[in-house]
């Protein structure tokens, strides 16, 4: 039985304690990750973990997963930042490289190392028992070396670990692995002598560690005893290498306090499937370990020097220091709350800002500091993103589910009209939703997902331009004022996001494209705007259409005046990004016009209800054709050569269906309004609170393993009531940008409770007559007059403080 609609009146009230109980899982996973912080940096940046521990996120691909970070992977370029010298190290040419000592299973991991360094390379199956070398393809020296020594008994062995190798062949890294051979061979002693191998091993590197002033061989590691499957072992090995004896061996190494690469063991105890004759492991398997390896080893060498986000390694990785920006932030938070729990406000007086502003500026900073400590630092693991077809259609069916149960005929009036707030608010929600589950899932490499999601993106601009001509052309409101609460409230959380982020404002890519689209919409609109109910609006219309379109195809932005500035803006991704909904905005516009200059007359024509089921009809079947077209695409990158011609079609056909009925024009889902009351924030949001690493990883509050069952939960219930506090409190301090005053309307944009909202700074200096400061109250009064000018001095300061930042 559905929920009574009573209760889906009441959900905003209901769902207040959402925002407390985001607060307190906020405030419990911070403290909780502070109780986990290790000063090391070894245990912080998760070099111990991408070194010992993991599990397969994934068996088709083959996806490997360290325990709470994210690895890099890595090519030949970049294996050349790691190993080859330059600089300061030009004279050690033949000493950056790997040197691997032990049995066959570690020939395997050279044979991998080396196939990444030349592909081209053929392996000679007969060199089985020889000593191996790989070295540069074009520049020369060595990359990797082998040393066949299954008994870790020879000199070379023994020179490297006691750091007595010349210095031309000094190796980076060592890793030695060896066992089985012992297990094979009883005459050489058995587990006795292995252990006596691995204890002088031990010694050795301790002592070298432990020389003064000693700089070689930083990095030595042990391979664990790879598991074998005895079901696929030759009949001779079945009777030596014996699972029991290789799980002793492996507790030994345990215990010895060496550097055993135990992610390793794991992977080819979770990959049994990946080995033909029981002991010997795939290729992939292989890479994969070296990858590991490589990330150990390299992470700190080549990702962490110089690095920008977004960061998409975070095993053994070192975040930059926080900038100015961020220390200011910190500062600021700080102030405001002396000025709200001490008597220093009440000193300042009417200088001061009102209770309620630095209530609201606190809450979005802090809000915004969680972000960073979520995504700028190593207090929460993060995981790789692997995309699963049951993870995304359970997730998309929870979504629509939670829709459906909010569903509901509102009582009054019976036909509350085409488009009407309810229901597009109830179409931003669901499809707010399904764009959280696409992020999350990673489901962007799927070409048949990603063609609908493209359409979503299409939708919301849609309703950018249908709602502004629909506002604009009913109102003939071109205020600057309504134009500034628009452009405030869509871009202050992108914009500061920018900044503390050291990120691109173009990365939030959706406050951008409504920005400039709701100046594209006002704009066409403005001029002539007289004209906006004859047929001159649709030549207003096409002329503005075939102009941005000149624009973007002759790449005629002028970003490059910006670069002047210190403006970061990828202008060829932002040619994509527009282009991509080139038109869907012209659609919308047309649709509101259409509305409303010959709604009336359409619906009360005598041939209506005819037209109207032959345009639910046709509606149907250019969906149908549409889904099929887009299905049935390569590559998204084939679909994106169609998608600015035919998502128009796709969104109409949507909104005729939507609207073909009287009942389901005055019915909607509660549940999908509230969410899309606050998609702004959800969209832009999930960049850093919901996901990590600019949407390219997860985000974990609880265990890594137990993010489908528990930390999915806390971080949605976190992300949402979050959001709706940056909503909330983005509205008021866009309210004070631009001193809307008490007595004004709201028009379109919902104002957060102003309930102790005092007079800007500003106006109050402006209307204090008895002040002193006179050249502060003539300030004052210009300011409070002229919008025009706040705005200039804003993005003069913008400007100003991008260049030096």
């Amino acid at each position: 039985m559905l929920p009574s609609l009573d209760f889906f009146h009441s959900l905003p009230t209901r769902l207040a304690p959402l925002r407390t109980v985001s607060t307190i899982i906020a405030i419990s996973a911070l403290l909780l990750g502070l109780l986990r912080f290790s000063p090391s940096s070894r245990e912080h940046n998760h070099c111990r973990a991408v070194q010992t521990e993991g599990w397969w996120a994934s068996h088709n691909p083959l996806t490997w997963q360290p325990r709470g970070c994210t690895q890099h992977q890595y090519t030949r370029e970049n294996i050349q930042l790691c190993l080859q010298p330059t600089g300061d190290r030009s004279a050690k040419v033949v000493s950056e490289h790997v040197l691997f000592i032990g049995d066959s299973t570690i020939r395997d991991k050279y044979h991998a190392l080396a196939k990444l360094i030349d592909p081209a390379m053929a392996i000679n199956q007969t060199q089985i028992h020889e000593n191996l070398s790989v070295g540069w393809p074009v520049v020369g020296g060595t990359v990797a070396k082998f040393i066949w020594d299954p008994f870790l008994n020879s000199t070379t062995t023994q020179k490297a670990l006691q750091g007595k190798l010349p210095e031309s062949e000094q190796p980076l890294v060592v890793v030695i692995g060896s066992g089985l051979w012992y297990l094979r061979h009883k005459e050489s002693g058995g587990l006795k002598t292995w252990r006596y191998a691995i204890d002088r091993i031990s010694k050795d590197i301790q002592a070298l560690w432990e020389h003064a002033g000693s700089q070689v061989l930083r990095h030595v590691y042990i391979s664990p005893i790879t598991d074998v499957v005895s079901s696929r072992l030759s009949k001779d090995r079945q009777q030596t290498l014996t699972p029991e004896s290789i799980s002793l061996m492996n507790q030994y190494l345990q215990t010895a306090d060496l550097p055993v690469l135990g992610a390793w063991q794991q992977m080819a105890a979770g990959a049994p499937q990946e080995t033909s004759d029981g002991l010997h492991y795939s290729a992939e398997v292989n890479n994969i370990a070296v990858n590991v390896l490589l990330n150990r080893v390299c992470n700190a060498r080549v990702l962490s020097r110089n690095a920008r986000p977004p960061f998409h390694a975070t095993c053994c990785f070192e975040y930059p220091r926080p900038s100015w920006y961020t220390t200011a932030v910190v500062l600021g938070v700080l102030i405001m709350g002396l000025l709200l729990t001490t008597s220093i406000g009440r000193h300042l007086g009417k200088m001061a800002p009102s209770p309620a502003l630095l209530r609201a500026t606190l809450a979005f900073s802090l809000v915004l500091l969680l972000m960073y400590l979520c995504d700028r630092t190593p207090l929460f693991d993060k995981l790789h993103k692997i995309y699963s077809s049951s993870v995304f259609f359970f997730l998309t069916a929870c979504a629509l589910l939670a829709g459906f149960f909010g569903w509901h005929k509102h009582k009054e009036p019976d036909d509350r009209g085409f488009l009407n707030r309810q229901q597009t608010d109830e179409w931003k929600g669901w499809m707010q939703l399904l764009i959280l589950v696409y992020h999350l899932t990673n489901a962007s490499a799927i070409p048949s997902i990603y063609s609908m999601v493209r359409v979503l993106v299409s939708m919301y601009l849609f309703m950018t331009g249908y709602g502004h001509a629909t506002y604009l052309c009913r109102t003939n409101d071109f205020s600057l004022h309504r134009l500034s609460l628009i452009l405030l409230r869509t871009n202050l959380l992108a914009i500061s996001l920018a900044y503390l982020m050291d990120t691109k404002y173009t990365d939030y890519y959706f406050a951008p494209l409504c920005s400039i689209w709701t100046l594209v919409v006002w704009l066409t609109l403005y001029v002539a705007r007289s004209t906006n109910k004859s047929w001159v609006v649709w030549a207003k219309l096409a002329a503005m259409a075939a102009f941005t379109w000149l624009i973007n195809s002759r790449h005629w932005w002028p970003f490059n005046v910006l670069s002047y500035m210190g403006v970061a803006w990828d202008q060829r991704e932002w040619e994509f990004r527009f282009g991509l909904d080139m038109f869907v905005v012209y659609i919308g516009a047309i649709t509101a016009l259409v509305n409303l200059n010959y709604g009336k007359h359409l619906t009360s024509h005598p041939r209506w209800p005819q037209l109207r089921r032959w345009t639910v009809l046709l509606a149907l079947v250019a969906a149908f054709i549409y889904v099929v077209f887009a299905l049935t695409r390569d590559s998204k990158y084939a679909y994106n050569h169609w998608h600015p011609y035919i998502s128009p079609l796709a969104v109409l056909c949507f909104v005729v269906l939507r609207n073909s009925t009287e009942y389901l024009r005055s019915a909607s889902s509660y549940t999908f309004a509230a969410v899309g009351r606050i998609s702004l924030e959800l969209f832009i949001a999930q960049f850093h609170l919901f996901l990590a690493a600019d949407t390219k990883a997860m985000l974990i509050l609880a265990h890594p393993r137990l993010w489908w069952l528990i930390n999915l939960l806390l971080v949605s219930i976190m992300f949402a009531g979050l959001c709706k506090v940056l909503a909330m409190n983005t509205q008021i301090i866009v309210k004070y940008m631009i001193h809307q005053s008490e007595n004004k309307p709201r028009q379109d944009m919902e104002m957060a409770g102003d309930g102790g909202l005092a007079r800007p700074v500003l106006d109050r200096l402006a209307l204090d007559q008895t002040s002193k400061r006179h050249w502060l109250r003539r300030l004052g009064s210009t300011l409070g007059r002229s919008l025009v000018l706040r705005w200039v001095l804003g993005i003069c300061g913008l400007l100003m403080l991008n260049h030096f930042y």
